[in-house]
């Protein structure tokens, strides 16, 4: 085993090294260290800083450098790195969460549900959504890519490919999916109200647009309004499936609330 202080000086070279690419972009195509080698040029003594240097460095790239992280890209499109650094932002807290209510249990006292809905059904589906984060990543990178590259296509058309843009908008998503892992956990311990958690949610998808309008226009070289016109639309599906989310894990709507006597609410 390595003594601390070998290992320390190693890692200070490695992020040494990573600083310095970083600011010499001719040496890597990639601005986002997500999709750079495990080791330059050289082997182990060249060795670039690992994941989680990357990832904080990427996240920081996106959210104050959106455009120039797009300037160039790479094709083939390597989606296992985009999804690497999604699912690394998304599932550590996840899993945290997972083993709090396995522990504790639910938190939060069972709702009257959602109307038309019986609030165990509502429950269960809140739940079953909850367990399937580590394949809703997945699902939500691909929708989304395809849906924006759609919108892409009918407004003048992708002057690059359906991979280019999915990798666009699933780095977009980076930044608000790591607000997502940590609004959850107040979310389903029952320590946050619905209006408080789209207050949240707001912020996030106002983040997702930016980023993603960002993305899009450097990507296809497109002029910034259409490049923010066609980012509404992963944005607002992002909304849209985390808003159910909430809803169906603290089962009320806002401003809403049955009729006495509804027909047709399960009781």
């Amino acid at each position: 085993m390595a003594e601390p202080g070998t290992a320390s000086a190693a890692r200070v070279r490695q992020e040494a090294k990573g600083r310095e690419l970083l600011a010499d972009s001719g040496v890597l195509w990639s601005a986002l260290p997500v999709e750079w080698p495990r080791e330059a040029e050289g082997g182990s003594a060249a060795a670039l800083p690992g994941w989680g240097w990357r990832v904080r460095r990427s996240l920081a790239a996106l959210l104050l450098r959106p455009r120039r992280s797009f300037q160039h890209v790479h094709e083939p499109v390597d989606h296992a790195a985009a999804l690497r650094l999604l699912l690394t932002v998304r599932l550590p807290l996840w899993a945290v969460l997972l083993a709090t209510l396995g522990i504790a249990g639910p938190t939060a006292p069972l709702q009257e549900g959602i109307p038309l809905f019986d609030a165990r059904l509502v429950e269960a589906l809140s739940l079953w959504l909850l367990l399937m984060a580590p394949v809703g990543v997945p699902l939500l990178y691909a929708g989304l890519g395809i849906a924006t590259h759609v919108a892409l296509a009918l407004t003048g058309g992708a002057p690059r490919s359906i991979a280019a843009t999915m990798r666009a908008i699933g780095y977009a998503l980076a930044p608000a999916l790591l607000g997502v892992a940590l609004l959850d956990l107040p979310l389903y311990l029952g320590l946050l109200s619905l209006p408080v958690y789209l207050g949240g949610l707001g912020a996030l998808t106002l983040t997702t647009f930016v980023v993603a309008g960002n993305a899009l226009t450097g990507t296809h070289q497109i002029p910034p309004i259409r490049g923010f016109v066609v980012a509404m639309v992963p944005a607002v599906m992002f909304a849209a499936t985390q808003a159910l989310r909430a809803v169906l894990a603290l089962g009320e709507l806002p401003g809403y609330a049955p009729p006495p006597g509804l027909p047709y609410l399960v009781p």
